[in-house]
């Protein structure tokens, strides 16, 4: 079992406020991806000398292109690494932050819930393990976590999709994971 003390989030529980600071979380993300593809400007826009230019990540090449599609098709997109290049669109790592994990414990809950309804089963969250995230119409959580009924613990993988502009989100599926 992995150690989570660096990551004190990995497990809890959510509560109206801390739902009101997904959007924040998602509005962070997304304006993060923008970053990386745009020029840093300073506090005066009016003096093009003011402009300081940031060189930009480059793209992924060939083989990391092939190496992270290999990744996705194999994983379904759990399990891909960060790439040194960017690729729009692509799967990646979603950092585990204090912020993120409770929006990602929420969605975790939302998801199992789906699975038992489907299911007739009674799990309940347990704990946080990974997650990744890729840029569509707001954005899908790659979610892996752990969840426990009875003496059964089982490792579940998720796909939920934070859709823009406040429309809420949407469980696209739950699985238990062997």
């Amino acid at each position: 079992m992995e150690q989570h003390a660096k990551r004190p989030c990995m497990r809890g529980s959510t509560s109206s406020k801390e739902e009101e600071e997904e959007e924040k979380v998602v509005e962070d993300t997304a304006a993060s991806d923008k970053e990386e593809e745009m020029e840093e400007e300073t506090k005066d826009d009016t003096d093009i000398d003011e402009y300081v230019l940031v060189e930009p990540r480059r793209f992924m090449t060939d083989e990391e292109i092939l190496e992270h599609r290999r990744q996705v098709i194999e994983s379904d997109g759990f399990d891909v690494e960060q790439f040194e290049g960017r690729l729009p669109g692509s799967i990646k790592p979603y950092k585990l932050t204090e912020p993120r994990c409770r929006l990602l414990i929420g969605f975790s809950k939302q998801a199992l819930e789906v699975y038992n309804e489907n299911n007739k089963t009674k799990f309940e969250f347990y704990e946080l393990k990974k997650a990744n995230s890729q840029g569509v119409a707001g954005v899908m959580f790659y979610i892996t976590f752990e969840a426990i009924s009875g003496n059964t613990i089982g490792t579940f993988r998720a796909r939920v999709w934070k859709k823009i502009m406040n429309q809420g989100s949407q469980v696209m599926s739950c699985e238990r994971h062997l």
